[in-house]
């Protein structure tokens, strides 16, 4: 068994790593000349997906309990939800470039993964526990690629503004249609970190909360307001371009802190 783990951990690490090359290169290619492998980046990029759905699978047969209770596991499904959530967008969209950034988190969350050795203590209240884990993953996973394209927003938006040839540097969708997906990725992710946070809540009223797990609550709180902020004026007041990227940017950033956080406690120690 522990042979099958490494083959499909490393053959997904690097279908993912070539996926993220392939992705970059296509995003520099003029739109005039013929597309180097369109199909061939995305193919990978699921290749990889299904690789790593297998091991994470595996993996959990392997520990005989449930993958949302292991943060190795956890980072996993965290990048899983990421590539789904792209490969969904980037129907009918020229979207290499937040394709190449999405191959290159999968691959440093696998590795960050197989860092943390430990398994995590079960829980008082797994139940609990499991719809909140999960409900983080599934909200945070899509809400980091709503931060990327928010990144990618403001990047092309400098461009525009300083009058650079956007035939130089990668190839995006018109700023309205990235400000689009960020809206919708919002609409999706957002009321899934609510059930996540509101979760958390009910956890930390259960056991022992730490200073580090204090932190890490306040964060992910401030990180959850930032983002409900900006979809309700956004709804209400129309609030559109760079400030609500800047926005949603500070949001996600915060998602991927406390999910740093939660690297290095298992990493170092488990009352932080």
């Amino acid at each position: 068994m522990r042979e099958i783990l490494w083959t499909t951990f490393l053959l997904s690490a690097a279908t993912y790593a070539i996926a993220c090359f392939l992705f970059v290169g296509q995003s520099r290619q003029s739109p005039t000349t013929p597309r180097l492998g369109p199909k061939l980046a995305p193919g990978l990029l699921a290749g990889g997906a299904v690789l790593q759905l297998t091991y994470l699978v595996l993996s959990a047969v392997s520990d005989a309990r449930c993958p949302v209770f292991s943060l190795h596991s956890a980072l996993g499904f965290l990048s899983l939800v990421g590539v789904v959530t792209y490969a969904v967008l980037s129907r009918r969209r020229r979207l290499e470039a937040i394709g190449g950034f999405v191959a290159a988190c999968a691959v440093l969350f696998m590795l960050a993964a197989r860092l943390i050795a430990e398994p995590s203590p079960e829980p008082n209240n797994p139940w609990l526990m499991a719809i909140h884990i999960t409900a983080n993953l599934l909200g945070g996973g899509i809400l980091l690629i709503a931060g990327c394209a928010s990144a990618f927003y403001l990047w092309n938006e400098h461009r525009l503004k300083s009058r650079r040839l956007l035939g130089q540097g990668p190839k995006l969708p018109p700023l309205e249609a990235l400000d689009g997906v960020v809206h919708r990725l919002l609409w999706i992710g957002l009321p899934l970190l609510t059930v996540g946070v509101l979760t958390g809540r009910l956890v930390q009223q259960t056991q022992r909360i730490t200073p580090g797990g204090e932190v890490r609550a306040i964060l992910s709180t401030a990180s959850w307001l930032l983002l409900l902020g900006v979809l309700v004026l956004r709804q209400t007041a129309s609030w559109r371009g760079r400030r609500p990227a800047y926005a949603t940017l500070g949001g996600a950033i915060g998602i991927f802190v406390v999910i740093a956080l939660y690297v290095v406690r298992a990493l170092l120690a488990e009352g932080l």
